[in-house]
């Protein structure tokens, strides 16, 4: 069937009217494009007519009783079009009710978190050697590192260039420039390089 030429929900066991889906009730959805599934509509847009729900295996065994909490939430939103059939399971108060306090995004720990993925990412150097990069990583233990094309730049003013010896290091102090040699020697004997 050709999801684009689907028609509306068909209304079955006194379940959906087409376009009306209520917070909170779980129905047995099948899908224009034949995919099914059990969900509990956390939220439905009318103007889009958009539904989505939080997916159920099984969580709950009879009628009336409350999903199972605790467990990481999958979601699916649809557009209302491309449900073919939603049968009426279940009725619930809150589906979120017993987990509130978890609702909330935590800025700080979100603004972490992407600082971290961004400095991973930042890490990984584009078009050196293996080589090259496990000599960034062990440095990166100890310093403040970060490649500028295929130098690895320690201290922000101390430069290690390809093949990255001891004889490749250039800038910085003169002190700067001797410790960072001394490290990059043990770092290169360390790993056997």
């Amino acid at each position: 069937m050709n999801p684009a030429n689907a028609t509306a929900t068909a209304a079955v066991e006194g379940g959906v009217n087409g376009d009306e889906y209520e917070v909170g009730k779980a129905y047995e959805v099948k899908l224009t494009t034949g995919i099914e599934f059990k969900g509990i509509v956390l939220a439905y847009d009318s103007d889009p007519n958009v539904v989505v729900f939080h997916i159920l295996s099984d969580l709950f065994s009879q009628e009336g009783t409350k999903p199972e909490t605790g467990k990481s939430m999958t979601t699916r939103t649809v557009k209302a079009k491309f449900i073919s059939e939603a049968t009426l399971i279940g009725k619930f108060e809150d589906p979120l009710a017993s987990n509130k306090e978890k609702r909330f995004v935590n800025l700080c720990e979100l603004e972490s978190k992407e600082k971290e993925a961004i400095r991973k990412v930042e890490s990984i150097g584009v078009g050196v050697t293996a080589e090259a990069q496990k000599i960034f990583d062990a440095l990166a233990k100890t310093y403040n590192v970060q490649w500028d094309n295929k130098v690895i730049v320690v201290m922000e003013n101390v430069r290690i260039s390809s093949p990255y010896h001891s004889d490749c290091v250039t800038g910085g102090t003169r002190a700067a420039s001797d410790q960072i040699k001394k490290v990059l020697e043990k770092v290169r004997g360390k790993l056997k390089l």
